[in-house]
């Protein structure tokens, strides 16, 4: 038997000793006397009682020396990557947007048309197309804004929902929205439209809010936001994400004040989002490093005593629906991309739906074979466990490489946990046995 590679060994106040394998997401105490058997077995100087040998094995911390470790998290990245049971379709129903936030990377790509019908029957189309080896369909409304566009989400959805339903696949949809439009009566739209989960963003006070995320004429947001999570939290699922640089992360706690005012903080789940300088939209000097955003956001959850288990380090596959198989993006005018940070970048552009349908178009909608081989290789083939740097990082099963679109923009963000691992894990493990106790 050998030390495992992804070993983190964290000396507790309380004489314990923590141990955390990020190749299998396992955490345990260990008590002083285990802790010196583990040493002298590590050493070479003791054998292990069976009870605890069989313990370690079982939780990845010893691993047999015949085991490649790194040959493991290969294939559950491959095997997570080109999985076909799940269809997740990003869909873009129009590009028009009320708000011109100053961070956003679609400034400059606004466009103020909806989705055609000939549109909505080619994603129809593809649905129908793979349907008949999917387990589920995963839909993600995203714009621009797409409330501006309901009426195209109330005409896709049963569409949608029939061929999953004659088909026994499961269905899910949620909504990136700025929340704007989002009261009551949009609620019971969504609702029918199964839509279970919204993400709406708020980035600090109001005056802070307002300056980062302004309507189009300039006018202030914060007010009604807030207005429509009074009248809706507890109707649908609601996660708040607090953008944060340097230049609003003072103002970043009063969010979570004035929602505990409120009464509105039970009904949702908040978390901070790192602002980064996609598509030069950020000036990197206002932008956290991620050693700063680390160390913040982990003082930001202590202090709110957020629910640590939903950001437990998590042994992962692929990163996200930018490097899986059947991840789409889909705009309002039919052209497909692998991220949705890349919507409305032409060159960033995977294919036409027409092309992906195979069907016969004029040349003028083509995208270059060159082009789509360039990106699709850029977001599909990067393997972290060959990369010079990741494949020699402990964070490497939790990390996978990182963010596809940062890597392909140069502007690679290792995982926060690097900076803030132990305390966490310490503050977790603390929760866990004061709840057994």
């Amino acid at each position: 038997m050998k030390e495992s590679k992804y070993n983190f060994i964290i000396e507790g106040k309380d004489g314990n000793t923590l141990f955390y394998n990020t190749r299998m997401g396992s955490l345990a105490v260990v008590e002083p006397h285990k802790k010196q058997q583990y040493d002298l077995f590590i050493r070479d100087e003791a054998e292990l009682d069976n009870d605890f040998l069989s313990q370690l094995k079982y939780c990845g911390f010893l691993v047999e020396d015949g085991f490649d470790e790194k040959l493991d998290i290969k294939m559950r990245l491959l095997s997570s990557r080109y999985d076909t049971s799940v269809l997740s379709l990003t869909i873009t129903p129009t590009m028009a947007c009320n708000f011109r936030c100053v961070y956003c990377f679609e400034n400059g790509h606004y466009g103020h048309g909806k989705m055609s019908i000939s549109v909505q029957d080619k994603i129809i189309e593809l649905v129908e197309k793979e349907v008949c080896h999917i387990e589920k369909l995963v839909i993600t409304w995203y714009g621009g804004e797409p409330l501006l566009a309901m009426d195209v989400i109330e005409l896709l959805t049963p569409r949608l929902k029939k061929i999953c339903d004659n088909h026994n696949v499961d269905y899910s949809a949620s909504m990136v929205t700025n929340g704007y439009l989002l009261n009551t009566d949009m609620c019971e739209k969504l609702d029918r439209c199964h839509v279970g989960d919204v993400q709406i963003t708020l980035d600090g006070d109001c005056n802070t809010h307002n300056k980062r995320r302004p309507l189009a004429d300039g006018a202030g947001s914060y007010e009604k936001i807030i207005s429509n999570l009074e009248e809706i939290h507890g109707k649908i699922g609601i996660s708040i994400r607090i953008n944060v640089d340097k230049l609003n992360k003072d103002k970043v706690q009063e969010v979570v004040n004035e929602l505990k005012e409120r009464n509105i903080y039970k009904d949702v789940f908040c978390y901070l989002g790192l602002v980064t300088s996609a598509n030069g939209q950020c000036n990197n000097c206002t932008c956290m490093t991620s050693e700063m955003y680390s160390k913040f956001n982990l003082e930001f959850m202590f202090n709110n005593e957020m629910p640590l288990q939903s950001f437990y380090p998590k042994p992962s596959g692929n990163y996200c629906g930018a490097d899986y198989v059947l991840g789409y993006v889909i705009d309002a005018d039919g052209y497909v991309y692998k991220c949705w940070s890349d919507v409305g970048i032409s060159e960033r552009c995977i294919m036409t739906l027409d092309e992906m349908l195979g069907h016969n178009v004029s040349g003028n909608n083509l995208i270059t074979d060159t082009q789509s081989q360039l990106v699709m290789n850029g977001y599909m083939l990067f393997d972290p466990t060959e990369d010079n740097k990741c494949s020699e990082c402990k964070y490497l099963p939790i990390c996978m490489g990182g963010c596809p679109h940062s890597r392909l923009e140069n502007n690679q963000i290792c995982e926060q946990y690097r900076y803030n691992i132990d305390g966490f894990l310490l503050e977790y493990a603390r929760k866990i046995t004061d709840k057994e106790n």
